[in-house]
C-alpha cells in the first residue's frame, strides 16, 4: 500500500500501529487507509446562525436531505456536493458558519444535555464552530467563548460578530487561571488541542501527526486541560470532550485517566450516537472514521460532575 496520497507523505509504519491500537478490521483499516491516500473524506456542514433564524432564512444553493443524519439539530444544514458556501454573500453577511460535519456529529452529545445551560464556557474555542452548535442546540444566555492565542481569539471574534450570536463574551484565559478564579459554570465544551490526525483525510498536510512524540505530547497536555477543568463545573454540570483525532491516546486513554482521578465525575450515554460508540473503553465515548460517511472523523465523550 502506497503511504503517499493527496494529503502528503505520512509514515505507513506509524498509520499501521494506529490501525492496531484501534483494533481496527482489514477492511476499515484500508478504508482509513484509503481516505488519508486521497484526502477526500471532508463533508461540508452549515449552521444557521442568529441572523438566519431570526428571517426565516432558506440557503439559494442546494442542500441534502437529513434523514439518514438524525442527530443533527434542526439548525445545520448539508450542502450537496460540488457547492462551496462561503463563495455566496450570504457567508459574508454572517447568515452561516461552515465546518466539517464531523464536528456536527461531535456535537450531538449535546443531545443528552437534559436543559439549557444557564452559564457556560467554550474553553478552547476558536474558530467558533463548538460555540455556534451550541447555539444551534439551545438559547445561549451566559456564555463565554474562550481563546488563549490573541490571533486566534481575532478570528473567534469576527465569526461570532459575522453570525449575531449574543450573549456571549470573548476572553483569552489558560485553563488554569479559570481554575484559580473560582468560577462554575453549567457546561464545558473543551474541543482539545490534539495531534489532527484527521487532517490527513480531508487532504491537508500535517507531517509527523501520526508519531509518538506528537501524540503524547498532545495527550499530556489534554490531561492538563482537564485536571483544570473539572474544578470549572458545578455539581451536576457537564464537560463535552472532543478531538479531530484517532488515537486512543488522546481520546479514550484521556477520560479514562480523568475517571480514575475522580471520582464524582462518570461519563454520560448519548442515545443518538448509539451506533457509533467505542469499543475501546467500558464506558460510554463514541469514534467517528471517514468510512462512516460524515467527514473526516472524531472523538467525543459527553461527562457529568456528580450532584
Amino acid at each position: 500500500m502506497d503511504p503517499v496520497g493527496t494529503s502528503g507523505v505520512f509514515s505507513l509504519k506509524a498509520a499501521l500501529r494506529l490501525c492496531e491500537r484501534l483494533k481496527l478490521s482489514a477492511a476499515q483499516t484500508e478504508a482509513l487507509f484509503h481516505a488519508m491516500q486521497t484526502g477526500g473524506a471532508a463533508r461540508r456542514a452549515l449552521i444557521l446562525s442568529p441572523k438566519a433564524t431570526a428571517k426565516n432564512y432558506q440557503p439559494s444553493f442546494p442542500c441534502e436531505p437529513r434523514e439518514r443524519f438524525s442527530w443533527l439539530p434542526e439548525k445545520v444544514l448539508l450542502p450537496e456536493a460540488g457547492v462551496n458556501p462561503v463563495q455566496y454573500a450570504d457567508y459574508e453577511a454572517g447568515m452561516y458558519y461552515v465546518l466539517d460535519l464531523s464536528s456536527c456529529w461531535e456535537g450531538a452529545a449535546l443531545s443528552a444535555v437534559p436543559r439549557a445551560p444557564e452559564r457556560s464556557l467554550d474553553l478552547c474555542a476558536a474558530p467558533g464552530g463548538k460555540t455556534m452548535l451550541l447555539a444551534a442546540r439551545f438559547p445561549l444566555q451566559n456564555h463565554t467563548a474562550n481563546e488563549v492565542q490573541a490571533r486566534r481569539r481575532g478570528i473567534l471574534r469576527g465569526n461570532l460578530l459575522r453570525c449575531g450570536v449574543e450573549h456571549t463574551q470573548v476572553t483569552g484565559f489558560r485553563p488554569d487561571q479559570w481554575a484559580e478564579q473560582g468560577e462554575q459554570f453549567d457546561l464545558l465544551l473543551v474541543d482539545a488541542p490534539c495531534s489532527g490526525q484527521s487532517l490527513l483525510c480531508k487532504g491537508i498536510s500535517n507531517p509527523g501527526c501520526l508519531g509518538s512524540a506528537a501524540v503524547n505530547g498532545n495527550a499530556k497536555r489534554q490531561r492538563g486541560i482537564m485536571l483544570q477543568a473539572v474544578s470549572c463545573v458545578r455539581p451536576g454540570g457537564h464537560i463535552l470532550y472532543t478531538t479531530c483525532t484517532y488515537d486512543p491516546e488522546e481520546n479514550e486513554r484521556v477520560i479514562s485517566y480523568l475517571l480514575r482521578r475522580f471520582s464524582d465525575w462518570r461519563a454520560e450515554d448519548v442515545p443518538l450516537l448509539a451506533a457509533f460508540r467505542s469499543d475501546l473503553c467500558d464506558f460510554p465515548a463514541y469514534r467517528l472514521f471517514p468510512h462512516h460517511g460524515c467527514g473526516a472523523g472524531g472523538f467525543c465523550c459527553l461527562l457529568r460532575r456528580l450532584p
